[in-house]
């Protein structure tokens, strides 16, 4: 069996946290629709309401000898904006502290979102999105890139089904990559939702499910927990923490 090498998450910390979050009286809602990994949902945030936010990744990437995995955290640091009830900005950061290559930064993008009407109002909601983004490749070189993106939502009750529908232009080759996500969601109770992604990559083939819950807090904070099964050529694995705090 593989070893995995690296450092591991402070235990202690994650479920004092967790438990802090989980333990106060409920409150009003922020925008806590969204998914945990690539998946942009239909809802925007509110006019000039600001939402920052921390993602803690941590896991491992099959060696590339395939004879052991190692270690890794990743930091993000995220934020958005709405420009307008139907408009927001969102610009996301990430660093990782990996085994064998110490710390990089890893990846960044700026998003906008516009949604046409209000939820609900017509049998399919649908949103457009504009990213540009870069990412750090294998050889350790930054890749900017355009995603240009569709994004449809369709409740049923308590379940919401999302799909997105991204084309990826990259800058330097001019290649295209189709990376279409898809999304479901269900409203346990006021709050507890659970869900689940799927993300396929047509052009490196590194695809991802990830099953995920959520935790509407009090004082508009939201916890976010899921795991990212990695499979095709997508060799990392990680368990990922979302705390988010609407202002």
């Amino acid at each position: 069996m593989p070893t995995v090498h690296g450092a591991r998450p402070n235990a202690c910390f994650v479920a004092s946290l967790i438990g802090g979050l989980l333990g106060a009286s409920p409150s009003a809602l922020a925008h806590r629709e969204d998914f945990i990994d690539e998946t942009l949902v239909y809802v925007t945030l509110e006019k000039r309401e600001l939402e920052p936010e921390y993602w803690l990744d941590a896991g491992s990437k099959r060696a590339a000898d395939a004879t052991h995995h190692d270690g890794f955290f990743r930091h993000s640091v995220a934020v958005e904006y709405g420009l307008t009830d139907h408009w927001m900005l969102d610009a996301r950061g990430s660093i990782r502290d990996a085994r064998h290559e110490g710390i990089t930064f890893e990846s960044g993008r700026v998003e906008t979102r516009y949604r046409f009407f209000e939820e609900g109002e017509k049998p399919i909601d649908v949103a457009v999105s504009a990213e540009a983004n870069t990412e750090r490749d294998a050889e350790g070189r930054q890749q900017p890139a355009l995603e240009p993106r569709l994004i449809l939502s369709k409740d049923f009750a308590q379940l919401n089904c999302t799909v997105n529908l991204p084309e990826e232009i990259f800058v330097r080759s001019g290649k295209l990559a189709f990376v279409p996500s898809f999304g479901l969601r269900y409203n346990a109770t006021a709050l507890l939702r659970v869900g689940a992604e799927l993300r396929y990559n047509t052009h490196s083939h590194e695809d991802s499910v990830v099953p995920q819950i959520w935790f509407a807090c009090p004082h508009d904070i939201t916890l976010k927990l899921g795991y990212s099964f990695g499979f095709n050529r997508n060799e990392e694995n990680f368990g990922r923490m979302v705390i988010e705090m609407a202002l």
